[in-house]
């Protein structure tokens, strides 16, 4: 995984132009960008960077853990997170992630917004499959059991050629341990979205 400077990221962003914001959740702000290979050779890189919002209602330890998940799996149905920025200075505390860019924005985009015609049943079949076999990794696949607790049309994210990756691991956390039955009792992930019981 990659460390990037704060310097590069902004550089990447154009300052964080608004005009490359394409996302907003309780983490943050997600921008368009665009980043120099290692060793500044060859053709920049199209990224999404999702910068920390100071008073959003995730913080560092939503950040840690995104790094921590996915600084350790690799799979076709999980986002790439390419690196990170942490600048810890006396002003002010910046944490940025650098994920692989998703041309064909989230799931959420393609059922109920107006700017994408509406998908066929096979797409859509396609799409469950995948995000199906995203979560069975992170299940089963793995030493550890990572249990995703916050799935949803818009953290299914969809590249150029429709296929669907699980994004946004802030609230995953680790399964149960030997002996034990479950992890925690307490109500996590998108009110609406999250099982009443």
């Amino acid at each position: 995984m990659r460390v990037f400077s704060f310097s590069e990221l902004r550089q990447a962003t154009h300052d964080f132009n608004l005009l490359l914001k394409i996302g907003e959740g309780g983490f943050g702000s997600v921008y368009k960008g665009s980043i120099k290979p290692v060793g500044g050779k060859g053709e920049p890189a199209v990224v999404a960077i999702k910068k920390l919002n100071e008073n959003g209602l995730q913080g560092h330890k939503q950040w840690v853990t995104e790094v921590q998940f996915l600084g350790i799996v690799e799979h076709p149905n999980l986002v790439k997170l390419i690196g990170y920025c942490a600048v810890n200075g006396e002003r002010v505390i910046q944490r940025l992630l650098v994920y692989e860019f998703m041309q064909n924005k989230s799931l959420e985009d393609h059922l109920f917004g107006p700017a994408f015609p509406p998908l066929s049943w096979e797409t859509r079949l396609h799409i469950i499959l995948g995000a199906a076999e995203g979560l069975a990794y992170l299940h089963e696949g793995l030493e550890v059991q990572v249990i995703y607790r916050d799935f949803k049309a818009s953290n299914v994210l969809l590249d150029e050629k429709l296929n669907p990756k699980l994004s946004d691991f802030g609230l995953a956390r680790e399964g149960p341990m030997a002996g034990h039955t479950h992890v925690s009792t307490a109500a996590v992930g998108t009110f609406g979205y999250a099982a009443p019981d």
